[in-house]
């Protein structure tokens, strides 16, 4: 087995010396982004024109650029972009060299409290079309045609005061005399995904309180249906498989993605769906379909059933195991229902498939919660300039990615993605955009590792 060569730290500062970072995130921004500054100058401004002194994109460009350098609050934005080099460089980002300060933190909040959210949803997809029409990452669609779409859904702020008449509630201890409610919001997002290390949003959807008390579940799988309206509508001829956990495995979304001919593969639990489950027991055996494959250090086990019949949907059953052969670590097991057809040569590449699910977990969710995006942080105490800020974060986080993947860029670095970014930040506050961007665009070529 090979070993990773050592990587010192006179290395790692010899290496980041031969760029300026502040530089290489706005090649970034200008070659896979291109369109963003333009989408934000569109927008429609809901302040009355008379009385602005900063245009909606540097408003904008600047909370992005915050989520970007993993700045926690907006108060600390103001702090640590308080200098004039910072302002020159969004100034030169924004096409406003001539910017004389940067909005402060409340002026920002109180313009996302108005803005329509709406309208950042159509950046973000403008955005994802850049990304898709530029071809770079054809190789990640499942089964060289569809493009797998993740589903899932995740907490944001939680109080037990009464955030909005929006906001979910659910009751702890009821029936006690601690009895108490928790008022939450809670967001289901799709993401593109796009490499194993880049995954996008493309379309977001609110579960919000209608004024009945609904199971989670419940609300989650309506606001499911609105977001696959949603996402269909904004992207009609995009080929999707859709992934996400045993909650969707049921005739009401196979029906769906039936009307808007979209794939899936599923989490799947014997209780999800007990007739497919007992079908595939019955006819495992008989079809005969158990593969064994063996690695240097792993082993690895499949089966499958296809044309099970749900409620008039052919659907697939596939269970998929791994174990280490040094005997370290437990087995695990998982079940997939899909119904795209399931052979011999594909079966291993359909589970991996399936399991990219937890990736907007661990990838997505748990990235903007605990790695600098601060998603559960009460940016706005407005609900709509909480749903905007959610909305820069994905924007900010989409940029981020495609820069954390430039292998050439951190080849010989060996720090945690914190002390990347702040190194970055580091940049934009030293390095004058003005006098460092020299080298053009023209070629210019992220290879990815």
């Amino acid at each position: 087995m090979k070993t990773k060569a050592k990587i010192t730290r006179k290395d790692t500062r010899e290496h980041l010396a031969q760029f300026h970072l502040a530089c290489e995130l706005v090649k970034v921004i200008h070659h896979y982004f291109p369109g963003l500054l333009s989408l934000l100058k569109n927008l429609e401004d809901p302040r009355d024109q008379r009385y602005i002194t900063y245009e909606s994109h540097v408003l904008l460009m600047t909370r992005i650029l915050s989520s970007i350098f993993y700045i926690s609050s907006m108060r600390k934005t103001s702090q640590e972009f308080n200098s004039d080099t910072v302002i020159e460089n969004i100034g030169y980002l924004c096409g406003r060299p001539e910017l004389p300060e940067l909005p402060y933190w409340e002026t920002i909040n109180d313009y996302l409290k108005r803005l329509d959210p709406g309208q950042l949803q159509g950046v973000v997809c403008g955005l994802v079309r850049r990304l898709l029409r530029s071809r770079v990452f054809e190789d990640s669609r499942i089964r060289g045609r569809y493009w797998q779409v993740i589903v899932d859904g995740t907490q944001l702020e939680s109080s037990r005061r009464e955030l909005d008449p929006k906001s979910l509630y659910r009751i702890h201890r009821k029936g006690t005399p601690e009895e108490y409610r928790e008022y939450y919001y809670y967001v289901l997002e799709a993401k593109l995904v796009l490499r194993e290390d880049i995954l996008v949003s493309i379309m977001t959807e609110f579960v919000e309180n209608e004024g009945s008390e609904d199971e989670k579940q419940d609300c989650e799988r309506k606001a499911c249906r609105r977001l696959l309206k949603k996402l269909h509508g904004e992207f009609p001829r995009l080929p999707v498989c859709l992934s996400a956990d045993s909650l969707y495995a049921c005739e009401p979304f196979f029906e769906e993605c039936r009307g808007y001919g979209y794939h899936y593969i599923l989490r799947f639990k014997e209780g999800s769906i007990p007739y497919v489950a007992d079908e595939f027991g019955t006819l495992r055996n008989r079809e005969g379909n158990l593969q064994k494959e063996e690695t240097e250090d792993m082993t690895f086990w499949s089966d499958y059933v296809n044309g099970i019949d749900y409620e008039g949907h052919l659907v697939n059953l596939l269970e998929y195991r791994e174990e280490k052969k040094n005997g370290k670590g437990k087995e695990k097991s998982f079940l997939f229902l899909t119904d795209l057809a399931v052979t011999e040569k594909n079966v291993r590449a359909t589970a991996e498939a399936g399991r990219r699910r937890w990736k907007i977990e661990n990838e997505g969710f748990n990235t903007q919660k605990n790695y600098g995006y601060c998603l559960e942080h009460m940016y706005s105490r407005v609900y709509q300039g909480i749903k905007n800020h959610y909305y820069l974060i994905q924007i900010g986080h989409m940029i981020a990615q495609v820069m954390e993947a430039w292998e050439s860029l951190w080849k010989k670095v060996r720090q945690s993605r914190e002390q990347k970014h702040r190194r970055i930040l580091e940049s934009w506050k030293q390095d004058k955009l003005k006098e460092t961007m020299q080298e053009k665009e023209q070629g210019f070529q992220i290879r990815f590792g």
